[in-house]
Protein backbone atom coordinates (compact mmCIF):
# COMPACT_ATOMS: atom_id res chain seq x y z
CA UNK A 1 0.00 0.00 0.00
CA UNK A 2 1.44 3.36 -1.04
CA UNK A 3 1.28 6.38 1.22
CA UNK A 4 -0.14 9.60 -0.16
CA UNK A 5 2.55 12.27 -0.28
CA UNK A 6 1.97 15.64 1.43
CA UNK A 7 0.28 18.43 -0.45
CA UNK A 8 -1.83 16.21 -2.70
CA UNK A 9 -5.55 15.59 -2.89
CA UNK A 10 -6.96 18.98 -1.91
CA UNK A 11 -10.38 17.48 -1.24
CA UNK A 12 -8.88 15.04 1.21
CA UNK A 13 -7.14 17.87 3.01
CA UNK A 14 -10.49 19.54 3.48
CA UNK A 15 -11.97 16.29 4.72
CA UNK A 16 -9.09 16.03 7.16
CA UNK A 17 -9.95 19.52 8.38
CA UNK A 18 -13.47 18.28 8.98
CA UNK A 19 -12.10 15.33 10.95
CA UNK A 20 -9.91 17.57 13.10
CA UNK A 21 -12.59 20.08 13.94
CA UNK A 22 -15.43 17.73 14.77
CA UNK A 23 -13.38 15.14 16.62
CA UNK A 24 -12.90 17.67 19.39
CA UNK A 25 -16.63 17.31 20.07
CA UNK A 26 -16.10 13.63 20.98
CA UNK A 27 -18.52 10.83 20.34
CA UNK A 28 -18.81 8.23 17.61
CA UNK A 29 -20.56 8.12 14.26
CA UNK A 30 -22.36 4.99 15.36
CA UNK A 31 -23.94 6.75 18.30
CA UNK A 32 -25.62 10.15 18.56
CA UNK A 33 -25.28 12.51 21.47
CA UNK A 34 -28.61 14.09 20.61
CA UNK A 35 -26.94 17.49 20.21
CA UNK A 36 -27.36 19.55 17.10
CA UNK A 37 -24.38 20.50 14.96
CA UNK A 38 -23.18 24.05 15.60
CA UNK A 39 -23.24 26.67 12.87
CA UNK A 40 -19.45 26.44 12.79
CA UNK A 41 -19.60 22.70 12.23
CA UNK A 42 -22.22 23.15 9.51
CA UNK A 43 -19.97 25.61 7.70
CA UNK A 44 -17.06 23.18 7.88
CA UNK A 45 -19.21 20.36 6.50
CA UNK A 46 -20.06 22.57 3.54
CA UNK A 47 -16.41 23.53 3.07
CA UNK A 48 -15.44 19.86 2.99
CA UNK A 49 -18.13 19.17 0.40
CA UNK A 50 -17.04 22.15 -1.69
CA UNK A 51 -13.56 20.65 -1.86
CA UNK A 52 -15.04 17.40 -3.18
CA UNK A 53 -16.95 19.40 -5.77
CA UNK A 54 -13.56 20.67 -6.94
CA UNK A 55 -12.29 17.09 -6.99
CA UNK A 56 -8.88 15.48 -7.11
CA UNK A 57 -8.32 14.86 -10.82
CA UNK A 58 -5.17 16.04 -12.58
CA UNK A 59 -3.40 15.25 -15.86
CA UNK A 60 -1.40 12.00 -15.97
CA UNK A 61 2.33 12.65 -15.53
CA UNK A 62 5.37 10.49 -16.18
CA UNK A 63 8.10 9.66 -18.68
CA UNK A 64 6.99 9.31 -22.29
CA UNK A 65 7.85 6.06 -24.07
CA UNK A 66 7.46 4.53 -27.52
CA UNK A 67 4.70 1.93 -27.11
CA UNK A 68 5.33 -1.44 -28.78
CA UNK A 69 3.09 -2.67 -31.58
CA UNK A 70 1.45 -5.99 -32.35
CA UNK A 71 0.39 -7.05 -28.87
CA UNK A 72 -2.60 -9.30 -28.14
CA UNK A 73 -4.52 -8.21 -25.05
CA UNK A 74 -7.47 -9.78 -23.23
CA UNK A 75 -9.94 -8.02 -20.93
CA UNK A 76 -11.65 -10.35 -18.47
CA UNK A 77 -14.70 -8.47 -17.21
CA UNK A 78 -16.51 -9.39 -14.02
CA UNK A 79 -19.75 -9.05 -16.01
CA UNK A 80 -20.93 -7.06 -19.01
CA UNK A 81 -24.45 -6.69 -17.63
CA UNK A 82 -23.74 -3.32 -16.00
CA UNK A 83 -22.96 0.02 -17.59
CA UNK A 84 -19.58 0.39 -15.90
CA UNK A 85 -18.30 -2.81 -17.51
CA UNK A 86 -19.60 -1.82 -20.93
CA UNK A 87 -17.80 1.52 -20.66
CA UNK A 88 -14.56 -0.17 -19.58
CA UNK A 89 -14.74 -2.56 -22.54
CA UNK A 90 -15.43 0.28 -24.96
CA UNK A 91 -12.49 2.27 -23.62
CA UNK A 92 -10.25 -0.81 -23.78
CA UNK A 93 -11.15 -1.35 -27.43
CA UNK A 94 -10.30 2.28 -28.20
CA UNK A 95 -7.00 2.13 -26.31
CA UNK A 96 -6.05 -1.07 -28.14
CA UNK A 97 -6.91 0.58 -31.45
CA UNK A 98 -4.80 3.61 -30.52
CA UNK A 99 -1.86 1.30 -29.78
CA UNK A 100 -2.34 -1.00 -32.77
CA UNK A 101 -3.02 -4.04 -30.57
CA UNK A 102 -5.43 -6.94 -30.99
CA UNK A 103 -8.13 -7.01 -28.35
CA UNK A 104 -10.51 -9.62 -26.88
CA UNK A 105 -13.23 -9.34 -24.21
CA UNK A 106 -14.30 -12.23 -21.99
CA UNK A 107 -17.61 -11.74 -20.17
CA UNK A 108 -17.52 -13.64 -16.87
CA UNK A 109 -21.21 -12.86 -16.24
CA UNK A 110 -20.59 -12.28 -12.51
CA UNK A 111 -19.71 -15.97 -12.09
CA UNK A 112 -16.44 -16.64 -10.18
CA UNK A 113 -15.94 -19.88 -12.11
CA UNK A 114 -16.19 -17.98 -15.39
CA UNK A 115 -13.74 -15.38 -14.12
CA UNK A 116 -11.25 -18.19 -13.58
CA UNK A 117 -12.06 -19.62 -17.00
CA UNK A 118 -11.54 -16.26 -18.69
CA UNK A 119 -8.00 -15.89 -17.35
CA UNK A 120 -7.23 -19.53 -18.21
CA UNK A 121 -8.44 -19.05 -21.78
CA UNK A 122 -6.25 -15.97 -22.16
CA UNK A 123 -3.25 -18.01 -21.01
CA UNK A 124 -4.07 -20.85 -23.44
CA UNK A 125 -4.42 -18.29 -26.24
CA UNK A 126 -0.90 -17.00 -25.44
CA UNK A 127 -2.13 -13.48 -24.73
CA UNK A 128 0.56 -10.83 -24.50
CA UNK A 129 -1.20 -9.32 -21.48
CA UNK A 130 -4.40 -9.62 -19.46
CA UNK A 131 -6.52 -6.92 -17.82
CA UNK A 132 -9.00 -8.02 -15.16
CA UNK A 133 -11.80 -5.64 -14.20
CA UNK A 134 -13.26 -5.89 -10.68
CA UNK A 135 -11.91 -9.41 -10.19
CA UNK A 136 -9.91 -10.01 -7.02
CA UNK A 137 -6.84 -12.21 -7.32
CA UNK A 138 -8.18 -14.66 -4.75
CA UNK A 139 -11.04 -15.49 -7.13
CA UNK A 140 -8.74 -16.43 -10.02
CA UNK A 141 -5.55 -17.28 -8.15
CA UNK A 142 -4.76 -20.57 -9.89
CA UNK A 143 -5.20 -19.10 -13.37
CA UNK A 144 -3.31 -15.94 -12.39
CA UNK A 145 -0.40 -18.05 -11.21
CA UNK A 146 -0.44 -19.85 -14.58
CA UNK A 147 -0.27 -16.49 -16.33
CA UNK A 148 2.62 -15.36 -14.15
CA UNK A 149 4.51 -18.59 -14.84
CA UNK A 150 3.99 -18.03 -18.57
CA UNK A 151 5.33 -14.48 -18.32
CA UNK A 152 1.95 -12.90 -19.11
CA UNK A 153 1.38 -9.71 -17.09
CA UNK A 154 -2.00 -9.25 -15.41
CA UNK A 155 -3.18 -5.72 -14.67
CA UNK A 156 -6.06 -5.24 -12.21
CA UNK A 157 -8.71 -2.53 -12.40
CA UNK A 158 -10.38 -2.15 -8.98
CA UNK A 159 -9.13 -5.63 -8.21
CA UNK A 160 -7.33 -6.67 -5.02
CA UNK A 161 -4.04 -8.53 -5.48
CA UNK A 162 -3.05 -11.68 -3.61
CA UNK A 163 -0.39 -11.74 -0.91
CA UNK A 164 2.30 -12.45 -1.96
CA UNK A 165 1.57 -10.58 -5.16
CA UNK A 166 0.44 -12.43 -8.28
CA UNK A 167 -0.90 -9.59 -10.40
CA UNK A 168 1.76 -7.54 -12.16
CA UNK A 169 0.10 -4.23 -11.30
CA UNK A 170 -3.12 -2.84 -9.85
CA UNK A 171 -4.22 0.51 -11.27
CA UNK A 172 -3.37 3.41 -8.97
CA UNK A 173 -4.79 6.91 -8.64
CA UNK A 174 -3.81 10.57 -8.29
CA UNK A 175 -0.67 11.01 -6.21
CA UNK A 176 0.10 7.33 -6.92
CA UNK A 177 -2.50 6.48 -4.30
CA UNK A 178 -3.21 2.77 -3.93
CA UNK A 179 -6.57 1.22 -4.71
CA UNK A 180 -7.19 0.88 -0.98
CA UNK A 181 -6.64 4.60 -0.38
CA UNK A 182 -8.81 5.53 -3.34
CA UNK A 183 -11.66 3.25 -2.23
CA UNK A 184 -11.68 4.82 1.22
CA UNK A 185 -11.72 8.27 -0.33
CA UNK A 186 -14.64 7.24 -2.54
CA UNK A 187 -16.58 6.33 0.60
CA UNK A 188 -15.50 9.52 2.34
CA UNK A 189 -16.82 11.56 -0.59
CA UNK A 190 -20.19 9.82 -0.33
CA UNK A 191 -20.36 10.36 3.43
CA UNK A 192 -19.21 13.99 3.24
CA UNK A 193 -22.08 14.79 0.89
CA UNK A 194 -24.61 13.10 3.21
CA UNK A 195 -23.25 14.87 6.29
CA UNK A 196 -23.41 18.25 4.58
CA UNK A 197 -26.87 17.70 3.12
CA UNK A 198 -28.27 16.69 6.53
CA UNK A 199 -26.47 19.57 8.29
CA UNK A 200 -24.54 17.12 10.41
CA UNK A 201 -27.66 15.19 11.46
CA UNK A 202 -27.25 12.11 9.24
CA UNK A 203 -29.08 8.97 10.32
CA UNK A 204 -27.80 6.55 7.75
CA UNK A 205 -28.69 3.16 6.35
CA UNK A 206 -25.69 1.70 4.53
CA UNK A 207 -25.78 -0.99 1.87
CA UNK A 208 -22.44 -2.81 1.63
CA UNK A 209 -21.79 -5.61 -0.82
CA UNK A 210 -19.60 -7.88 1.30
CA UNK A 211 -18.15 -10.27 -1.29
CA UNK A 212 -15.81 -7.82 -3.05
CA UNK A 213 -12.79 -6.01 -1.62
CA UNK A 214 -13.71 -2.79 -3.43
CA UNK A 215 -17.10 -2.32 -1.78
CA UNK A 216 -15.74 -3.29 1.62
CA UNK A 217 -13.06 -0.63 1.12
CA UNK A 218 -15.55 2.12 0.34
CA UNK A 219 -17.56 1.29 3.45
CA UNK A 220 -14.41 1.70 5.55
CA UNK A 221 -14.18 5.24 4.20
CA UNK A 222 -17.87 5.93 4.82
CA UNK A 223 -17.61 4.79 8.42
CA UNK A 224 -14.40 6.69 9.04
CA UNK A 225 -16.01 9.91 7.85
CA UNK A 226 -19.29 9.42 9.72
CA UNK A 227 -17.42 8.53 12.90
CA UNK A 228 -16.06 12.08 12.98
CA UNK A 229 -19.57 13.57 13.04
CA UNK A 230 -20.72 13.30 16.65
CA UNK A 231 -24.29 14.18 15.70
CA UNK A 232 -24.49 11.53 12.96
CA UNK A 233 -25.48 7.90 13.37
CA UNK A 234 -25.30 4.69 11.35
CA UNK A 235 -28.61 2.93 11.97
CA UNK A 236 -27.91 -0.25 10.00
CA UNK A 237 -25.83 -1.73 7.22
CA UNK A 238 -28.14 -3.74 4.96
CA UNK A 239 -25.33 -5.98 3.74
CA UNK A 240 -25.64 -8.20 0.68
CA UNK A 241 -23.71 -10.43 -1.71
CA UNK A 242 -23.78 -10.65 -5.50
CA UNK A 243 -26.33 -13.49 -5.49
CA UNK A 244 -28.82 -11.07 -3.83
CA UNK A 245 -28.62 -8.70 -6.82
CA UNK A 246 -32.16 -8.02 -8.02
CA UNK A 247 -35.34 -8.65 -6.01
CA UNK A 248 -33.43 -9.98 -3.00
CA UNK A 249 -31.42 -6.80 -2.68
CA UNK A 250 -34.49 -4.62 -3.15
CA UNK A 251 -36.19 -6.48 -0.31
CA UNK A 252 -33.19 -6.05 2.00
CA UNK A 253 -33.12 -2.29 1.41
CA UNK A 254 -36.87 -1.95 1.90
CA UNK A 255 -36.81 -3.96 5.13
CA UNK A 256 -33.97 -1.86 6.55
CA UNK A 257 -35.76 1.41 5.76
CA UNK A 258 -39.03 0.17 7.26
CA UNK A 259 -37.17 -0.97 10.38
CA UNK A 260 -35.72 2.53 10.79
CA UNK A 261 -38.44 5.14 10.17
CA UNK A 262 -36.08 7.80 11.54
CA UNK A 263 -33.50 7.19 8.78
CA UNK A 264 -32.89 10.34 6.76
CA UNK A 265 -30.17 9.10 4.41
CA UNK A 266 -29.10 6.07 2.40
CA UNK A 267 -25.70 5.17 0.90
CA UNK A 268 -25.63 2.37 -1.70
CA UNK A 269 -22.52 0.47 -2.73
CA UNK A 270 -22.69 1.81 -6.29
CA UNK A 271 -25.05 3.12 -8.97
CA UNK A 272 -26.60 -0.09 -10.23
CA UNK A 273 -27.99 -0.82 -6.76
CA UNK A 274 -30.23 2.17 -7.44
CA UNK A 275 -30.68 1.87 -11.19
CA UNK A 276 -30.87 -1.88 -11.88
CA UNK A 277 -31.45 -3.70 -8.61
CA UNK A 278 -34.50 -2.01 -7.14
CA UNK A 279 -32.85 0.43 -4.76
CA UNK A 280 -34.89 3.39 -5.97
CA UNK A 281 -38.10 1.35 -5.87
CA UNK A 282 -37.32 0.17 -2.32
CA UNK A 283 -36.91 3.75 -1.13
CA UNK A 284 -40.04 4.92 -2.95
CA UNK A 285 -42.07 2.16 -1.32
CA UNK A 286 -41.44 3.68 2.11
CA UNK A 287 -43.21 6.90 1.11
CA UNK A 288 -40.27 8.90 2.50
CA UNK A 289 -38.12 9.31 -0.57
CA UNK A 290 -38.52 13.10 -0.65
CA UNK A 291 -37.25 13.28 2.93
CA UNK A 292 -34.04 11.32 2.29
CA UNK A 293 -30.52 12.35 1.34
CA UNK A 294 -29.65 9.57 -1.12
CA UNK A 295 -26.04 9.06 -2.10
CA UNK A 296 -24.92 7.37 -5.30
CA UNK A 297 -21.89 5.70 -6.73
CA UNK A 298 -19.69 6.23 -9.75
CA UNK A 299 -21.97 8.36 -11.93
CA UNK A 300 -23.30 6.07 -14.66
CA UNK A 301 -25.59 7.58 -17.28
CA UNK A 302 -28.56 5.87 -15.60
CA UNK A 303 -27.47 7.19 -12.22
CA UNK A 304 -27.01 10.70 -13.59
CA UNK A 305 -30.53 10.49 -15.03
CA UNK A 306 -31.86 9.72 -11.53
CA UNK A 307 -30.00 12.72 -10.12
CA UNK A 308 -31.40 14.96 -12.83
CA UNK A 309 -34.93 13.57 -12.51
CA UNK A 310 -35.07 13.54 -8.70
CA UNK A 311 -36.28 9.94 -8.60
CA UNK A 312 -33.39 8.04 -7.03
CA UNK A 313 -29.77 8.74 -6.19
CA UNK A 314 -29.00 12.42 -5.68
CA UNK A 315 -25.20 12.56 -6.04
CA UNK A 316 -22.26 10.73 -7.51
CA UNK A 317 -18.71 10.19 -6.30
CA UNK A 318 -17.72 10.71 -9.90
CA UNK A 319 -15.17 8.26 -11.21
CA UNK A 320 -14.05 7.29 -14.69
CA UNK A 321 -13.82 3.63 -15.63
CA UNK A 322 -12.45 4.81 -18.95
CA UNK A 323 -9.56 6.56 -17.18
CA UNK A 324 -8.87 3.42 -15.14
CA UNK A 325 -8.79 1.45 -18.39
CA UNK A 326 -6.25 3.74 -20.07
CA UNK A 327 -4.17 3.54 -16.88
CA UNK A 328 -4.26 -0.27 -17.14
CA UNK A 329 -3.09 -0.10 -20.76
CA UNK A 330 -0.29 2.26 -19.71
CA UNK A 331 0.85 -0.32 -17.16
CA UNK A 332 0.87 -2.97 -19.91
CA UNK A 333 2.88 -0.67 -22.21
CA UNK A 334 5.51 -0.23 -19.51
CA UNK A 335 5.46 -3.91 -18.57
CA UNK A 336 6.17 -4.88 -22.18
CA UNK A 337 9.06 -2.40 -22.21
CA UNK A 338 10.43 -3.83 -18.92
CA UNK A 339 9.86 -0.50 -17.18
CA UNK A 340 8.34 0.34 -13.80
CA UNK A 341 4.57 -0.10 -14.20
CA UNK A 342 4.03 2.49 -11.44
CA UNK A 343 6.22 5.27 -12.88
CA UNK A 344 3.23 7.30 -14.12
CA UNK A 345 1.04 9.29 -11.75
CA UNK A 346 -2.31 8.46 -13.37
CA UNK A 347 -3.98 11.60 -12.02
CA UNK A 348 -7.24 9.69 -11.74
CA UNK A 349 -9.32 10.91 -8.81
CA UNK A 350 -12.85 11.55 -7.55
CA UNK A 351 -15.22 14.47 -7.96
CA UNK A 352 -18.63 14.78 -6.35
CA UNK A 353 -21.52 15.62 -8.63
CA UNK A 354 -25.12 16.47 -7.82
CA UNK A 355 -27.94 18.32 -9.52
CA UNK A 356 -26.19 21.67 -9.08
CA UNK A 357 -22.57 20.60 -9.59
CA UNK A 358 -20.46 18.83 -12.24
CA UNK A 359 -23.34 17.31 -14.19
CA UNK A 360 -22.51 15.92 -17.66
CA UNK A 361 -24.72 16.53 -20.72
CA UNK A 362 -28.11 14.82 -20.72
CA UNK A 363 -27.79 11.11 -21.46
CA UNK A 364 -24.10 10.96 -20.57
CA UNK A 365 -22.23 9.42 -17.66
CA UNK A 366 -20.09 11.50 -15.31
CA UNK A 367 -17.13 12.93 -17.24
CA UNK A 368 -13.89 13.98 -15.51
CA UNK A 369 -12.52 17.49 -16.11
CA UNK A 370 -9.24 16.35 -17.74
CA UNK A 371 -8.55 15.01 -21.26
CA UNK A 372 -6.73 11.90 -20.06
CA UNK A 373 -6.94 10.15 -23.45
CA UNK A 374 -4.80 12.82 -25.14
CA UNK A 375 -2.42 12.77 -22.17
CA UNK A 376 -1.89 9.01 -22.44
CA UNK A 377 -1.47 9.17 -26.22
CA UNK A 378 1.39 11.62 -25.65
CA UNK A 379 2.91 9.35 -23.01
CA UNK A 380 2.80 6.47 -25.53
CA UNK A 381 4.48 8.47 -28.31
CA UNK A 382 1.32 8.54 -30.43
CA UNK A 383 0.88 12.31 -30.72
Amino acid sequence: MKKRIPGQWSAIAAAALLVTTVSACGGSGTGSSGAEASSGDTARYKDALNAWYKGTYKEPEGPAVQAPKGKDVWLVSTGMGIEYSVRVAKAAKQAATDLGWNFHVFDAKFDPNQMLTGVQQAVVAHASGIIVSNIDCATVKNAAQQAKAAGIPIIGIESADCSPSVYSHVVSYAGKASLQHWLRDFGKAQATWVIAKTNGQAKVVLNTETDTASTLGTTVGIKEQLKQCSTCKILEDATWVSSDYGPGLQTKIQQAMVKHPDANSFIPSYDSVMTQSGGAQALKSTGRMSQLAIAGGEGSSAGIAQIRGGDGMQMCAGESGEWETYSAFDALVRSFLKRDTSEVDTGNGIQVCDKAHNMPPTGKAYTPPVDFVSAYRKLWGLS
